[in-house]
C-alpha cells in the first residue's frame, strides 16, 4: 500500500477514536468517519475516499452529520449516499456524496509465471498487502492451501493467487500407463492399459486396454491402477 493510502487510513481511525463530540473536522473527514462507523469497516483493511459532495460547509461536527445509502449494494467500490447536516434536529443542508471504498488484504502474490498444470510452490509466492476491491474470487492467504493442488490455467507474475486458479492434482494423468484390474470373488485379472483422461482416486475415467484395443470405463484406485467393476 502507498504511503498516502496508509495516511488516509490512519486519519480515519484517529477521527473515529479521538474526535470529541463537540469538535468540528473537515466535511470529508466527517464523512469518512461516519461511513467507517456505519458499516463497521476496519480501517486497517478499508480506505474510504470521498470523490465529491455537495455540502457547502467546510467544517462540520460529525455528530451533526447523518448519512443514508442510495442503494442496498455492498459498501464497496463506487458508492453513493445522501448526507444531512442537522443541528438540534433541524436540517441545515443536505446533498449527495460520491465515495470510493477500497478493500485490502494480505494475500499470496505470484513472483513468477506458472504454466497450466504445473505445481505452484511456496518459493514462487510472496505475501503482500493488495487491493482486493474488485476481486471476485477468494484470494489465498496461506501456503498450506497449495498442498495437493496445481495451476488450473496459465498464471502471470504479479497476480493475486485465488482459489479458482488452482485445481486438485490428478492421481492419474492423461496418457499414463496403468494396470487395469478386474476382481470378482476369487477371480482376479490384470492387464495393461493407458489412461485417456485424468482423474482423482475414486473417479471413473476412460482407459484403453492395450491388449484388445477396447476403451472401457474404469475406477481410479491409485496412481498406478484402475479397477473394472464386476
Amino acid at each position: 500500500m502507498s504511503r498516502l493510502s496508509a495516511t488516509l487510513l490512519l486519519s480515519v481511525a484517529v477521527i473515529l477514536t479521538v474526535t470529541p463530540a463537540s469538535e468540528s473536522v473537515t466535511c470529508e473527514q466527517a464523512i469518512q468517519a461516519k461511513v467507517a462507523a456505519m458499516y463497521d469497516l476496519d480501517t486497517n483493511w478499508y480506505r474510504v475516499e470521498v470523490l465529491s459532495h455537495s455540502l457547502k460547509s467546510a467544517d462540520v461536527n460529525p455528530q451533526q452529520l447523518t448519512l443514508r445509502p442510495l442503494s442496498q449494494k455492498e459498501p464497496l467500490g463506487l458508492f453513493s449516499m445522501m448526507a444531512d447536516l442537522k443541528i438540534d434536529g433541524e436540517r441545515l443542508e443536505s446533498g449527495q456524496v460520491r465515495l470510493k471504498i477500497r478493500k485490502y488484504a494480505d494475500v499470496l502474490v505470484l513472483l513468477d509465471n506458472v504454466r497450466r498444470s504445473d505445481p505452484v510452490t511456496v518459493e514462487q509466492l510472496t505475501r503482500q498487502r493488495m487491493e482486493v476491491t474488485t476481486l471476485h474470487e477468494r484470494p489465498l492467504i496461506e501456503p498450506s492451501e497449495l498442498v495437493g493442488n496445481r495451476a488450473k490455467r496459465n498464471l502471470r507474475r504479479g497476480n493475486i493467487l485465488t482459489a479458482r486458479d488452482l485445481e486438485p492434482t490428478p492421481d492419474v494423468e492423461f496418457g499414463r500407463d496403468v494396470a487395469i484390474v478386474y476382481i470378482d470373488g476369487l477371480c482376479r485379472i490384470s492387464t495393461e492399459g493407458k489412461a485417456l483422461q485424468s482423474g482423482l482416486a475414486g473417479e471413473y475415467i476412460k482407459v484403453k486396454n492395450k491388449s484388445s484395443g477396447k476403451i472401457i470405463l474404469a475406477r481410479i484406485v491409485d496412481a498406478t491402477a484402475v479397477a473394472v467393476d464386476p
